[in-house]
C-alpha cells in the first residue's frame, strides 16, 4: 500500500537534512534561519513521524542513528535535485561567489596541485576559499553528510553510491638523499630491501605497491612511520632512509631537499588518483564548476 504523503509534513525534511549535515541543532537553525526551540520542536515532529529517535546528542554533536543514515541517503539527492528544479535561476557566478569548499585529501595534494588550483582559481574566483581536510577511512560518511565537498584520493571507497572520476596518473619513485652511502643513481631490489624506510600509516585498502611488498621476498625494513609525505620528505633528506612516494611530489622538491628520485626497482603500473563526491553535489553548478577547475589544473600542469 502506498504511503498517503498528505499524512506527513514535508516541511520537516528540509529540517532533517539540515540537522543531518550540521550535527548540531544550532547550526541547523542558523542555515535555515530558525529559532533553536522551533527546530527542536521539528525534530520531534521528525521522530515521530519516522518512529525513531533519529538523532542521539552526544559530546560530537547530533550523531544520527543508522535509520537517519539510511533515510538521508536516499533523501539527500532527492533534496538536493529539488532545489537545483525549484531554483533555475540561481546560477553559480565565480567572480561574486563567497563559495566555501571542503577538500579531504593527504598534503600530497595541498604540496602538489593547491598552488596551482589556487593561481587558476583566483583568476575567476577571487573570494572562493578552499579548505583541506585530512583524508581517513571515514570519507564515504564525510562526502554524504555534506561536511565535506569533494575527496581527491587514490582510495576508493566501497560504497557504489558515490560518483568518482579519475584525476590524473601518478607514478611511484623512490627518493634517497644525495650522498646516500649506498644508493647512487639507481635503486636495485636488493639496495631497496637493505635499505630503512620511512612509511605513512597503514590504510583498510591497498594500492598495487602494497600487493608487491606483501609478495614473498619483498619485506622492506620500516625505520619510520610518520603522517605525511612532507615528513618523508624532510626525514629522507636528512638521514639515509629511503620512501617510495609520487613523482610529481619528488619531482617538485627533490632540489629542495637534496633527494635523488630513482625507478622503482621493478615496473609498477601507475596509480590513479581519483576525484570522489556525493551524488547529492552532481547537479550542484558551483560543484561543477570545482570539479572543473580540477581537471584543467592537472591538465596544464606538465607530468613529471
Amino acid at each position: 500500500m502506498k504511503l498517503n504523503l498528505r499524512s506527513i509534513d514535508l516541511n520537516l525534511l528540509p529540517v532533517f537534512d539540515a540537522i543531518m549535515e550540521a550535527g548540531q541543532l544550532s547550526r541547523a537553525a542558523e542555515s535555515l534561519g530558525m529559532s533553536q526551540p522551533a527546530i527542536s520542536a521539528a525534530l520531534q515532529r521528525l521522530r515521530h513521524t519516522f518512529a525513531d529517535t533519529l538523532f542521539v546528542r552526544t559530546h560530537h554533536g547530533m550523531t544520527p542513528t543508522p535509520r537517519a543514515r539510511e533515510l538521508h541517503d536516499q533523501l539527500g539527492p532527492q533534496l538536493a535535485a529539488l532545489r537545483d528544479t525549484l531554483n533555475p535561476d540561481n546560477r553559480f557566478d565565480p567572480a561574486t561567489s563567497q563559495r566555501h569548499f571542503r577538500i579531504l585529501s593527504l598534503d600530497y595534494f595541498e604540496m602538489v596541485v593547491l598552488g596551482p588550483l589556487l593561481a587558476r582559481l583566483r583568476q575567476q574566483a577571487p573570494q572562493v576559499v578552499l579548505e583541506i581536510l585530512s583524508a581517513n577511512d571515514d570519507m564515504p560518511d564525510e562526502l554524504h553528510k555534506g561536511r565535506a565537498d569533494l575527496s581527491v584520493d587514490a582510495f576508493v571507497a566501497d560504497d557504489d553510491r558515490l560518483q568518482r572520476s579519475v584525476l590524473l596518473q601518478e607514478r611511484l619513485s623512490v627518493i634517497a638523499r644525495k650522498g646516500h652511502p649506498t644508493i647512487k643513481g639507481r635503486c636495485n631490489k636488493q639496495q631497496f630491501l637493505d635499505a630503512e624506510h620511512v612509511v605513512l600509516p597503514d590504510r583498510n585498502r591497498q594500492l598495487p605497491l602494497d600487493q608487491i611488498l606483501n609478495a614473498p621476498g619483498w619485506q622492506r625494513r620500516t625505520g619510520a612511520r610518520v603522517t605525511q609525505f612532507a615528513s618523508m620528505l624532510a626525514v629522507c633528506g636528512g638521514s639515509n632512509l629511503i620512501a617510495t612516494v609520487p613523482d610529481r611530489l619528488a619531482q617538485q622538491y627533490a632540489e629542495t631537499m637534496q633527494l635523488q628520485v630513482l625507478p622503482f626497482p621493478v615496473d609498477l603500473p601507475p596509480v590513479p588518483i581519483y576525484m570522489i563526491w556525493s551524488p547529492a553535489q552532481q547537479r550542484d553548478p558551483a560543484h561543477r564548476w570545482l570539479r572543473q577547475q580540477l581537471e584543467q589544473t592537472i591538465a596544464q600542469e606538465p607530468a613529471p
